[in-house]
């Protein structure tokens, strides 16, 4: 997985997340509305035909954090729920 920044501004971020694509992206997006902080964000990726077929992102936030704030607390929140997955797994299969 690679970051690539396209735009950066006080409550803007916009990038290409390479080596992703609609399952992760997915998840991404669901989490960062979660956060009461952050007022738009989607993603888009471009017809299988052009070169770019890695999601593009823009979050855009209400400025008591940033977006980079709120990326790294949607990422906290998908590892956290990933390792109690995987915790409820491994007790499901030790019985």
């Amino acid at each position: 997985m690679k970051i690539e920044v396209i735009k950066k501004e006080e409550n803007l971020l916009e990038f290409y997340l390479e080596g992703e694509d609609h399952t992760f992206a997915n998840l991404l997006v669901e989490t960062l509305r979660e956060n009461p902080h952050v007022k738009f964000t989607a993603y888009t990726i471009e017809h299988p035909v052009t070169m770019a077929r890695k999601p593009r992102f823009r979050v855009v936030t209400d400025g008591k954090v940033t977006p980079e704030q709120a990326l790294e607390e949607a990422a906290k929140k998908i590892f956290e729920r990933a390792k109690e997955v995987l915790d409820a797994w491994e007790k499901a299969i030790k019985k």
